[in-house]
């Protein structure tokens, strides 16, 4: 399953991608998110290092969340992660 973030700009697009990203080893470093404020996530990693990422808008901004939450918890697999232009691009698998 695929899911398109649209994120305020291509920075904010990439970093995103980034965090979520398949390491080397087959995980993914998101512990969680620790907030939503309007439309920025801020995302906890393992390393206990919190990254926020301003989305376009709030509902944006909740979709992730719930991504976010559903990948902490161990509901959802990351397969990869992309982005083009201001677009972010997490595929998932259940």
């Amino acid at each position: 399953m695929k899911f398109q973030f649209e994120c305020d700009g291509r920075y904010e697009a990439e970093k995103l991608a980034a965090l979520v990203s398949v390491q080397k080893d087959g995980t993914v470093y998101v512990a969680g998110v620790t907030a939503v404020i309007g439309s920025e996530v801020v995302v906890k990693l393992k390393d206990k290092s919190s990254h926020a990422v301003v989305l376009k808008d709030r509902k944006n901004a909740e979709r992730l969340e719930a991504l976010l939450k559903s990948i902490a918890a161990g509901k959802s697999t990351v397969v990869s992660s992309d982005f083009a232009g201001s677009v972010a691009e997490i595929s998932v698998k259940d």
